[in-house]
């Protein structure tokens, strides 16, 4: 079903967008909620009425998506990715980490704004890119810092053996018991033949 985006919607488009979507999601979720409008040939006539209006507005965001696009190009996003002895990093930044950095920032951008090639595990400069508008992306610096973290020395032998042998000396301990009660039991019965 084809609709006319009467407000931007990040999954789908921006202002004046004709996108195709299931029915249901249309009827159901965009329609409903005025975030967009059934493309027909009447709602195409009264959106040409109100085009330049819409145009306006495209053109406004674009010029508010520049202007941010040109802030967000020179700031650094820095995060600190905790590494093993051999290298291996535990845990990765995301898009969702990089959305909670530049919140912390001041600035606000949605995660799904934000396009990351793979998620990043490794250390050092990295770029990610940030769609602000159907025409307007910019790039991202990202910088990660290593925090080196010493593993200290698990003994899992000792560990282990003490749980078990505990349980092994009272099962024993237990054991023993059992069976020298019928051993003493034979002994008294035999005595009393």
């Amino acid at each position: 079903m084809e609709v006319i985006l009467r407000e931007d919607f990040l999954p789908l488009g921006y202002v004046g967008d004709t996108v195709n979507v299931k029915r249901g999601f249309a009827r159901n979720f965009l329609i409903p909620r005025g975030v967009a409008i059934e493309s027909s040939s009447q709602n195409e006539r009264a959106l040409k009425h109100k085009l330049s209006a819409i145009v306006a507005k495209r053109i406004k965001k674009k010029a508010e998506a520049e202007a941010f696009g040109n802030t967000l190009s020179q700031i650094i996003v820095e995060f600190t990715l905790k590494m093993g002895a051999g290298g291996k990093s535990f845990g990765a930044i995301t898009a969702r980490d990089v959305e909670g950095a530049l919140k912390n920032l001041g600035y606000t951008v949605d995660r799904r704004q934000i396009r990351l090639v793979e998620v990043i595990k490794t250390p050092g400069q990295h770029k990610a890119e940030v769609k602000l508008h159907s025409e307007v992306t910019v790039p991202l610096q990202i910088k990660v810092i290593a925090a080196q973290i010493v593993a200290a020395p698990v003994d899992g032998a000792a560990k282990g053996k003490g749980k078990k042998g505990a349980k092994k000396q009272s099962n024993e301990g237990v054991g023993e018991g059992v069976e020298a009660a019928p051993e003493s039991s034979e002994d008294t019965t035999e005595a009393a033949e």
